[in-house]
């Protein structure tokens, strides 16, 4: 075990610091996995690892695969501590709920922060948790503030979804979910083009958020996939921001109004995340529009489920793209643990996309909570 650390003396009855962006990026960590074992009984003991196939019967119906094969025995008792952007929001909540579970399973310590998404609370955030002495701290991206605060800690840093500086990191591949929408949503639309959208133009809207350029490429990504796969020119693509701290409310307005200036088109709808989408799918419904709209959309949490089961939006709502938040937040102590040992870990990959007819096949406890 290592010394405990000291802080500075200007901070030794405050705490340390940090600010972090809302959504996203996607990087990932090269490969990475457990500890050899050796042949006698003792450093088998001592090196043995989680298997997959553990991870995945652990985990139940999210079939966690994980990112490093974390050893059964840690050098020491590991204290981990992450800064959430927001809990109100589905998908960040869901990611607090997997690294709780995965916390309790390995057997380390984990504090985390909500930053209801007062993003310059940060710093007063991370000097709450760091009197602890975390070995590592988490987030999605940072300033400058707060990855040199933690240096000056001695505290190692893993972010989930976003980059900063020579900071491992690992999350969802902004090009390949964004393609993976338009993918999503091919069948229908072509069905779509060749019965009540034949001879309509066909506009593509991508909602986005702003100052986010993962967001912003999911989007672009989206948008080329529309040319590639469906023919759609780039001038009938718009990227649209919405302005406001709610995702659902503020693109429910944002879309109303771009509907409003294209009575005669069709579009399909595509986003960073599930709330932009579901907001534009409510207004097109308010609007008497939903009849005018495809949307696929990414993230799929819990708010996304729940209007994949909603019957008022068959036919409008063709899917989710499951990023597996849960599976997320789980790999992401995964991921601490593998820094807190010296160790790299695997990249994290998309691979399911949420149906109204497989969504409780994947998701069967959803109607417990």
């Amino acid at each position: 075990m290592r010394p405990r650390r000291t802080r500075p003396a200007e901070h030794a009855l405050a705490t340390v610091v940090g600010t972090a962006c809302v959504l996203l990026a996607a990087t990932a960590c090269s490969a990475g996995g457990g500890q050899d074992s050796t042949s006698d009984a003792a450093g088998a003991a001592s090196t043995a690892t989680y298997s997959a196939a553990e991870i995945a019967s652990a985990t139940g119906t999210y079939k966690v695969k994980p990112l490093f094969a974390v050893p059964k025995t840690l050098p020491k008792k590991y204290r981990l501590a992450f800064l959430n952007p927001g809990l109100s929001y589905p998908y960040f909540a869901t990611w607090a709920d997997g690294m709780k579970a995965a916390a309790k399973f390995y057997g380390v310590d984990l504090d985390q922060a909500d930053l209801n998404f007062k993003y310059d609370t940060q710093l007063d955030q991370y000097k709450q948790l760091a009197v602890k002495l975390p070995d590592v701290v988490g987030s999605q991206p940072m300033n400058d503030a707060t990855y040199n605060q933690a240096r000056q800690d001695k505290a190692k840093l893993v972010l989930i979804d976003g980059s900063f500086k020579d900071v491992p990191h690992f999350g969802v591949d902004d090009k390949q979910v964004g393609t993976l929408s338009i993918d999503t949503m091919t069948a229908a639309a072509k069905a779509k083009l060749a019965g009540p959208w034949k001879g309509r133009k066909v506009l593509v809207a991508g909602l986005t958020s702003a100052n986010c350029e993962p967001c912003d490429a999911r989007v672009k990504a989206a948008f080329a996939q529309a040319g590639s796969a469906l023919g759609i020119p780039a001038a009938n693509m718009t990227m649209l921001t919405p302005q406001g701290q709610d995702p659902t409310t503020s693109a429910g307005t944002t879309f109303n109004d771009f509907l409003t200036a294209h009575p005669d088109d069709a579009v399909l709808v595509v986003s960073y995340g599930d709330e932009p989408v579901i907001g534009s799918v409510n207004a097109a419904k308010a609007a008497n529009r939903d009849g005018d709209i495809l949307a696929v959309s990414n993230g799929g949490d819990s708010a996304a489920r729940l209007a994949l089961r909603d019957p008022s939006n068959a036919g409008v709502l063709v899917a989710a793209v499951d990023y597996q938040p849960y599976a997320e937040g789980w790999n992401w102590v995964e991921a601490a643990i593998a820094t807190a040992m010296g160790k790299p870990f695997e990249t994290f990959r998309v691979d399911r996309v949420l149906t109204a007819a497989n969504v409780d096949q994947f998701y069967p406890g959803d109607s417990k909570r």
